[in-house]
């Protein structure tokens, strides 16, 4: 393929035309990270056969950087400025490993060694893997060092954060803060934030409500400035509800999605404050949420058995307003290989039953002009499965009896797709697929 060096065959550079082989150096990308690991190798090595191959290698490898620890940063930092042309590359950075938590967290080090480095940048992903966690592979000697309790931040580490003005995503998992406040400061801190997953986001302390969270300022002060003005979707996994509370209260006026797992999870490790008398502690409010289009619910084995998150769930929907424009509710399982296929076919009737009811009690009020009904419009179940094909119709059998009179009115739908990897496979994976029973 190089076009500098002579080769016996004339023609046997030219069999397959450019594209061909650049379509394939495309497909050298995966959402998962152990697969990128290995990505990565296959595109280094891409990059040194020839180089009509050399740009598209490099714009694939650098488009999402994996990065696993300081001296992983201090490289990239380097090879930028050796080579600004690629720092228009990168667009995703993921920060993976298990020194996070360590005195060398390369955490720290990120915003200030590739201070305008990434112009480009848009996703941001931190993924703290735990020292018991064999899944990803070692790195370096200093995966072996103690880990911390909570991520060794800098105190103006969110100044130092701010300057990456482009990034839109931030997805965090598996990470520990000391406070709440230096969680918050840190998402804040990003102006351009439009989108936040969390997973698996703790804090040792909650401490007090961060001044720009609270709804007003006193009397005193000048009003803050909204927290992360332009977030709009917002997804919680295994985040305290006190954590919850506060984010969707500060950032419900603004979202147009949200996505929270039931049942809501509350971390007996977190230090609360002495008052709490100001915060809500028993689900989530959405009545701030004037803008919401979508809602998640993702469902977790103990919905039905915890004796309270039933009642939790429907003051939930219930706190939505008549004049929210909200177009679907998103139902999905929380680690299917957890769940037996049956199992989840019953939370979802129990699901059902609390949302008829919910439906019903809101069609028989009389709206503003005096109509009956009208409120049951706003709703639209979607219904988020990972199986295999054959389960298709099981499935959809199911959902229709759950929901009996929103699927008269045509308002259900189901997204369904195989099973991406072990996590999204049903702990009766293998059994064979029965008849559906006529009771829900």
């Amino acid at each position: 393929m190089d076009g500098d060096r002579a080769h016996p065959n004339p023609n046997a550079s030219r069999r397959f035309p450019v594209e061909v082989f650049e379509n394939i150096i495309d497909m050298l990308y995966s959402v998962f990270l152990t697969d990128r690991v290995e990505d990565t190798r296959a595109l280094h090595s891409c990059a040194l056969v020839c180089r009509a191959w050399r740009v598209r290698s490099q714009r694939n490898l650098f488009y999402s950087v994996v990065l696993h620890d300081v001296a992983a940063i201090e490289k990239l930092s380097t090879v930028l400025a050796n080579a600004p042309h690629l720092c228009e590359y990168v667009h995703e950075v993921t920060l993976i490993g298990r020194t996070l938590h360590t005195t060398a967290s390369p955490l720290s080090l990120l915003p200030i060694a590739l201070h305008g480095k990434l112009p480009k940048l848009q996703d941001l992903h931190i993924n703290r893997v735990q020292e018991d966690e064999d899944w990803y592979p070692r790195m370096s000697e200093l995966e072996s060092a103690k880990s911390l309790q909570y991520l060794p931040l800098h105190p103006r580490f969110s100044l130092f954060f701010s300057a990456f003005t482009t990034i839109s995503r931030l997805f965090i998992y598996n990470t520990t803060f000391r406070y709440f406040n230096d969680f918050a400061r840190m998402v804040n801190s990003l102006p351009a934030l439009e989108i936040l997953i969390c997973d698996g986001v703790r804090c040792v302390t909650l401490g007090p409500l961060p001044f720009n969270m609270k709804p007003r300022a006193d009397g005193i002060h000048a009003p803050a400035p909204p927290f992360a003005p332009n977030l709009r979707f917002l997804a919680l996994y295994d985040v305290d509800i006190h954590c919850v509370q506060r984010l969707v209260s500060a950032c419900g006026p603004r979202l147009t999605g949200l996505t929270v797992l039931m049942p809501f999870f509350y971390d007996a490790e977190m230090v609360l404050p002495g008052d709490l008398t100001m915060e809500r502690t028993v689900g989530v409010d959405l009545s701030l949420c004037s803008t919401l289009e979508q809602l998640g619910i993702s469902l977790g084995p103990e919905f039905a058995t915890d004796g309270q998150s039933l009642d939790r769930f429907k003051a939930m929907l219930g706190s939505l307003g008549s004049e929210v424009p909200l177009r679907y509710v998103r139902l999905f399982a929380n680690h299917e290989d957890v769940l037996t296929r049956q199992g989840f076919a019953d939370i979802l009737g129990t699901v059902g039953r609390v949302m008829e009811d919910l439906l019903h009690e809101s069609s028989a009020q009389p709206s503003a002009d005096g109509e009956v009904g009208e409120q049951c419009r706003r709703w639209r179940i979607w219904f988020y499965v990972w199986d295999w094909e054959i389960w298709l119709d099981w499935w959809w059998t199911y959902f229709e009896r759950c929901f009996p009179t929103l699927a008269k009115s045509g308002e259900l739908r189901m997204t369904y797709q195989p099973p991406s990897h072990d996590q999204r496979k049903w702990k009766d994976s293998g059994a064979p697929r029965p008849k559906p029973t006529t009771a829900t």
